[in-house]
């Protein structure tokens, strides 16, 4: 029978006992009361993954190329349904939830780079052409673009409608690095149309040589936890949902290396102390040490950061809301949002010009919430960019462009993804974890620079509910070409 959706009182009931997965499995049915796409998504990948590993190929040094057509993939077109379909011989057209998903191993590391061939679709508007993912990792990002740039009074209004330019047919993938064993390649619709017609995805390993990191780490913002609920921002903050998602991202993230997890913010939806005491559930049921952030939505509440401290105490070092850590060769010098603040500003100040002074060797990292940073102008699809670097902000970005072994800012809050290099220094904004594109990024430190990579929520069912088909604002996922991967360096240049 398809699960019934829980009463409010089940649901409180449920909370009480600290049954945050219960909650989220609330989350997870629709109003007719069937399950979900979040909810089926884990049968369906298994299909998925089952027929594509009928025609798994392989990637090595001794075959160094690989062509990936229609008829060796699995494919469904619609996330409701769950049917999986084999490949076509030739062209394959990818409905707007379709995924196509294909089986490659490879017995080890190695960086590869390579071609997606996908005809246009006959829907012109600017933004998401499709996805192209390995595994979780976002490899690809295609856009269509239009000449004028276009936008609306505020980020969070209906798309408008505007025609972008026929795009090319063939569409680069930057490299990116395949670790060793079996992975699942998809290209996926972009929710809002059709993404067009696949014809292959080429890829070939680089000569590039793969090194061992001293370590890595990931950078998750914006997850809005709350027991129940979810609300329309920019598309839809699936907070009900964050809690479970947030554990299994964790879990994830630990069973592959990850050393540990910085967040950037917005922890929860409404600071309140039983908001802060799920996520403190959520981060005791798995083994990652986080370290934590706040941002506008933890500190709604006169005793919010007293309830944060007591909560989370864990997860801020020293019992202090603004401190210092070290991990894997860098230093790392995290904010509460309150720098803004003009009542608070002075003091802001002083305490982060003291802590950069107090080791000006380390290469240092600052995590704040808010971008010091914003480009502004156009996106890669032609959406004009808020830009909101401004109201107070100046004061930091001052103060880690004067400290010359700070080489990168890390912050969420805009709930899209944007990089920015100014004077030598790495600005990184993160998407938002809880709405689309659900997102989050892990590092690779070595000994001389840092190497970073997009990844999505696991769960394409979750991602799907978390976009908005009418707004379409599917610019959020990269806003400019260079977006889903990079590196900086641990010394800027010049210095």
């Amino acid at each position: 029978m398809p699960a019934m959706p829980l009463t409010r009182r089940q649901i409180l009931t449920h909370a009480g006992l600290g049954g945050f997965a219960a909650l989220y499995s609330a989350s997870r049915v629709g109003a007719d009361g069937e399950p979900s796409p979040s909810a089926l998504w884990p049968g369906l990948e298994r299909k998925l993954h089952d027929a594509a590993d009928r025609h798994t190929r392989e990637l090595s040094r001794r075959s160094p190329e690989l062509r990936l057509e229609s008829a060796r993939g699995a494919y469904t077109a619609d996330l409701h349904r769950g049917g999986v379909e084999r490949g076509e011989t030739t062209r394959r057209g990818i409905a707007p939830d379709g995924l196509l998903t294909f089986a490659v191993n490879t017995p080890a590391p190695v960086y590869v780079r390579g071609t997606l061939a996908l005809s246009s679709p006959p829907d012109l508007r600017p933004g998401l052409r499709a996805y192209v993912l390995c595994d979780s990792t976002l490899i690809g990002a295609p856009m269509v673009r239009t000449q004028a740039s276009w936008g609306t009074a505020k980020v969070t209004d209906p798309a408008p409608s505007v025609l972008g330019n026929e795009p090319e047919d063939r569409i680069p993938i930057e490299p990116f690095l395949l670790p060793a064993g079996r992975h699942y390649l998809t290209v996926a619709g972009p929710h809002f149309r059709s993404a067009g017609a696949f014809q292959s995805l080429t890829l070939s390993i680089t000569d590039r040589a793969v090194e061992t990191p001293l370590c890595r780490f990931a950078l998750i913002t914006d997850t809005h936890v709350q027991r129940v609920g979810q609300s329309e921002w920019m598309n839809i903050k699936m907070g009900g949902a964050a809690p479970a998602a947030l554990r299994d991202t964790l879990r994830a993230l630990a069973s592959e290396g990850v050393s540990f997890v910085q967040h950037g913010g917005d922890m929860t939806e409404g600071a309140t102390r039983d908001e802060f005491a799920l996520l403190s559930s959520v981060l005791r049921d798995q083994p990652l040490p986080v370290y934590g952030c706040l941002g506008n939505h933890d500190v709604y509440h006169a005793e919010s950061r007293a309830d944060a401290l007591d909560l989370l105490s864990r997860h801020f070092p020293s019992g202090a809301l603004d401190y210092t850590y070290r991990h894997g060769g860098l230093r790392f010098v995290v904010l509460d949002e309150n720098i803004s603040n003009p009542k608070t500003r002075d003091a802001k100040r002083r305490w982060l010009e003291a802590a950069l002074q107090q080791d000006r060797k380390t290469p240092t990292i600052v995590v704040w919430h808010y971008a010091p940073l914003n480009r502004g102008g156009v996106s890669n699809c032609g959406f004009r960019l808020e830009d909101w670097s401004k109201a107070g902000r100046e004061s930091l970005l001052d103060l880690v462009r004067a400290a010359p072994h700070v080489v990168a800012t890390l912050n969420g809050h805009d709930h899209w993804d944007e990089v920015n290099v100014r004077d030598g220094l790495t600005h990184l904004q993160n998407a938002a974890f809880v709405e689309w594109p659900n997102s989050y990024r892990v590092f690779r430190v070595y000994p001389d620079r840092v190497e970073w990579e997009v990844r999505q929520v696991a769960n394409r069912g979750l991602v799907r509910q978390s976009f908005a088909a009418r707004k379409a604002l599917s610019w959020m996922i990269a806003t400019a070409d260079g977006d889903l991967s990079g590196s900086f360096p641990l010394q800027r240049p010049g210095v």
